[in-house]
This record gives structure tokens, C-alpha cells and sequence, in this order.
């Protein structure tokens, strides 16, 4: 075990610039959704959609599939279908531009208040979500400046190690602290 997160852990350090990348792309979308939030009225349809799929789910059904769907979206974008690495960069300015509008259309007094709502379950989200769009491009187009390529199997062999090793538990953790008040709900007292 110790070997295969030696592996996970060089795989990251190869990747590190698409993941600076990742968190720059990202970190600009926030931005982008914040100060344009007004113009992104069509998320709306897609975030009331997206918060139906959890709708009347309590204890550990919700937290199962909120789980399961952050699960299947980042597996598939930095393990399956990265595009040359343009997959995992518009799911992060897609991630980042809602997470912007959400934070002004949902009337949180202040961004300090935005980012205490957000931090207990993006703590581990977060990480998770950056490592897979930076890992997905580098797979994509960043090993090229990798000292170490290797094949492209190997480099999806490489990504399922970190998914499997990193970004599974972090949001399995980032599940459970996001259902934390369904689980309250589910074992009362």
C-alpha cells in the first residue's frame, strides 16, 4: 500500500503546474460567477434540477448520493474523458461560475458567512475536485511537460491510483460532513 501512494503522491508532484492551473481556472470562475451573477440567470434551471436529485433524501440516502454523483462526475473527468485536458477545465469554470452565482443569489449576509457555510464540507471537497481537474489535464495535455510521460495507460493506471488512494476518501468525508444535519435528522437526540 505504501508503494502504490509513493506512486500517487509523484503522480501529483508530476502534475503539480496543472493543478496550479486547475486551482487559477477555477479560482477566476468563483470570481466570474460572483461579479456576473446577474447574468447567469440560466443556472438557475440547472441548480433547482441538481438540488431535486437530493430532494426528501435523509440520513444516509442522501449522503449516498450526493457521494455517488460527486463520485461518477469527478471519476469521469479525470479518469475517463478528459478531451486533452479540455473536459476537466470546463467542468471546473462550470463548477466555479455556479458556485460564484450561487454564493450572491442565495442572499448570504457576507462572504465571510458564505465561506463558513461552504468550508466544512469544502475542506475535503475542494481538494478532491482540483486534484481531479488537474490530474484530468495533465492526462489530457500536461504530461507532455512531464519528465516522466509514460504510456497512456499507465497514466490512467497512474490517475485511478490517486482517485481510488486521495480523491475517494475526501469526498466520502465530504459527504458525510455535507449530510451531517440529515444524519441529525436520522438519529435524533
Amino acid at each position: 500500500m505504501k508503494r502504490h501512494y509513493a506512486v500517487a503522491l509523484s503522480t501529483l508532484y508530476q502534475a503539480r503546474y496543472c493543478l496550479l492551473i486547475a486551482l487559477l481556472v477555477y479560482s477566476a470562475s468563483c470570481l466570474g460567477g460572483w461579479i456576473y451573477a446577474d447574468k447567469l440567470g440560466f443556472f438557475q434551471q440547472a441548480a433547482s434540477s441538481l438540488a431535486g436529485k437530493f430532494a426528501g433524501k435523509g440520513g444516509p440516502a442522501f449522503i449516498f448520493s450526493l457521494f455517488m454523483h460527486n463520485l461518477v462526475a469527478t471519476y469521469i473527468t479525470m479518469c475517463l474523458v478528459t478531451l486533452w485536458g479540455w473536459l476537466p477545465m470546463v467542468t471546473a469554470i462550470a463548477n466555479g461560475l455556479i458556485l460564484g452565482w450561487i454564493v450572491v443569489t442565495t442572499g448570504v449576509p457576507s462572504l465571510a458567512d458564505a465561506a463558513a457555510m461552504l468550508a466544512p464540507h469544502g475542506m475535503f471537497e475542494w481538494p478532491a475536485m482540483l486534484i481531479a481537474w488537474g490530474v484530468g489535464l495533465w492526462r489530457g495535455a500536461g504530461y507532455r511537460f512531464s519528465t516522466d510521460p509514460g504510456t497512456y495507460f499507465q497514466r490512467w493506471q497512474r490517475s485511478n491510483q490517486i482517485f481510488f488512494l486521495i480523491v475517494l476518501p475526501l469526498l466520502l468525508l465530504a459527504a458525510i460532513v455535507e449530510g451531517r444535519g440529515h444524519l441529525a435528522e436520522w438519529f435524533p437526540g
